[in-house]
């Protein structure tokens, strides 16, 4: 599930806020990812198009799969 912007249609990346780890930068460097900074207003937006807008989607489960698939295929390993 990769949502579309509500406000011009264009596919969303998901929306990362916090320190982020390198393999996040280098996601949010080739497009994949948007990086939000350390600043987090409520309702928290988790999605972000490529003008900008930002929106909320509350099936946080998919966003989770589709931010770790994102930071693997960066190199991102998990580690317990």
């Amino acid at each position: 599930m990769i949502p579309s912007c509500p406000e011009c249609g264009a596919r969303g990346v998901p929306l990362m806020f916090g320190m982020p780890v390198p393999e996040a930068i280098d996601a949010a460097e080739d497009g994949d990812l948007a990086l939000g900074g350390c600043v987090m207003r409520e309702p928290t937006p988790n999605w972000q198009c490529p003008r900008s807008h930002q929106w909320r989607d509350d099936d946080t489960a998919a966003w989770d799969r589709h931010l770790l698939t994102v930071l693997t295929a960066h190199g991102y390993r998990e580690t317990i």
